[in-house]
C-alpha cells in the first residue's frame, strides 16, 4: 500500500467511524426510553386520575342523595303522622319537604350527569389503555432489534479501531501530522481524488506535474485550491 493509499485508508476508516459512533448514539438515545410511548403513558395516567376524581364526586353525590331522602322521610313522617297539629308548624313542614323535593331533584340531575361523565371517562381509560399496550408492543419488539444493532455497531467499532490503529502504524510521523492537520481544518476531509484532472472536493484543475507525482502515490501533493492531500 502506497503512502497516499494509506492516507485515503485511514479517511475512510475515519469516515466510517464517526457514522457508527453517530448511529451508536442514536441507538443509545432510542434504548433509553420513546417519547411517544412515554406520552402514552402520562395521558393514560391523567385519565386514570379524572376517573377516580368523577367516581369519588359520584361516591360523595350519593351519599349526599340518601342523607337527603332520610331527611325528607322524616319530615314526610311527622306531616303525615298526626303527631303535629299546629297549623303553622304544619305549613313549616309542607315548605321544609318541598324545598328537599327540589334539592332531590336536582341532585338527581347532578348524579346523571356524573355517571355520564364516569361512563366517558371510563371509555377514554379503555382506549388509552388499549393504545398504550399496542405501543409498548412495538416498542419491545423495537428494544430487541435496536439491542441487536447496538451489539453489531460495538463488534465494528471495536474492529474499525484496531485497523485504524494498524493503518496509523503503517504511516510515518509527517504524514500522520499532516492528515490530522487538515481533518481538523477540513471538515474531516484531508484527503481529495482526482477526477477528471481536478480535486474532487474544490474543482481546482490539477497542473500535469502534480498528477504524476499524486498519482505515484508515494509523496504528499495538494490541491493549490483547497489544500488537501491529492490521490490519484
Amino acid at each position: 500500500m502506497t503512502r497516499i493509499s494509506a492516507l485515503e485508508h485511514l479517511q475512510s476508516i475515519d469516515h466510517e467511524l464517526d457514522d457508527k459512533n453517530k448511529r451508536a448514539r442514536q441507538v443509545e438515545e432510542r434504548l433509553a426510553g420513546d417519547p411517544t410511548v412515554v406520552a402514552a403513558r402520562t395521558a393514560l395516567e391523567s385519565e386514570d386520575k379524572t376517573l377516580a376524581e368523577l367516581r369519588a364526586t359520584l361516591r360523595a353525590r350519593e351519599l349526599d342523595a340518601k342523607s337527603m331522602d332520610a331527611k325528607a322521610k322524616e319530615v314526610e313522617e311527622r306531616l303525615y303522622g298526626g303527631r303535629v297539629g299546629n297549623p303553622k308548624e304544619l305549613e313549616g313542614l309542607e315548605k321544609e319537604l318541598r324545598m328537599f323535593k327540589r334539592q332531590r331533584s336536582d341532585l338527581d340531575d347532578q348524579l346523571l350527569e356524573l355517571m355520564e361523565a364516569v361512563d366517558q371517562a371510563r371509555s377514554r381509560v379503555a382506549e388509552k389503555t388499549t393504545a398504550l399496550k399496542k405501543l409498548e408492543g412495538t416498542r419491545s419488539a423495537e428494544i430487541e432489534a435496536l439491542s441487536r444493532e447496538r451489539d453489531t455497531l460495538a463488534a465494528r467499532l471495536a474492529q474499525l479501531a484496531e485497523e485504524r490503529e494498524r493503518t496509523r502504524g503503517e504511516l510515518d510521523a509527517d504524514a500522520l501530522r499532516t492528515y490530522d492537520h487538515l481533518q481538523r481544518t477540513k471538515a474531516g476531509r484531508a484527503v481529495a481524488n482526482i477526477r477528471a484532472s481536478s480535486c474532487a472536493v474544490c474543482g481546482t484543475e490539477v497542473p500535469t506535474g502534480h498528477l504524476q507525482r499524486a498519482r505515484a502515490g508515494n509523496e504528499l501533493v495538494f490541491c493549490s485550491g483547497c489544500g488537501r492531500i491529492l490521490a490519484g
